[in-house]
């Protein structure tokens, strides 16, 4: 019974310290993980704003016309309407 405390302690101590490194590896786990994700959510975006610019481009914007039944603005096209003129 003499040493009961002195072997309590020193396992308390040891679970204590075993504890903290199982956290620490779960931690690091996570910021592997996170990192990946980051990484990849970064590609994503660059991979939009790719997407992005190539649709802003003016011979997209005409060939998507032209596929959708769009036509050039012809001068017929065009009324003018003047109003207030005195």
């Amino acid at each position: 019974m003499k040493y009961f405390f002195l072997i309590a302690a020193a396992s308390l101590l040891v679970i204590l310290y075993v504890w903290q490194n199982i956290e620490i590896v779960k931690m690091d786990m996570e910021y592997k993980r996170l990192a990946a994700v980051k990484r990849r959510l970064a590609i994503d975006n660059n991979r939009i704003r790719y997407e992005i610019e190539r649709y802003r481009r003016m011979d997209r914007v005409v060939e998507y016309a032209a596929r959708s039944g769009m036509r050039r603005a012809a001068a017929g096209d065009c009324d003018l309407l003047v109003v207030g003129e005195q």
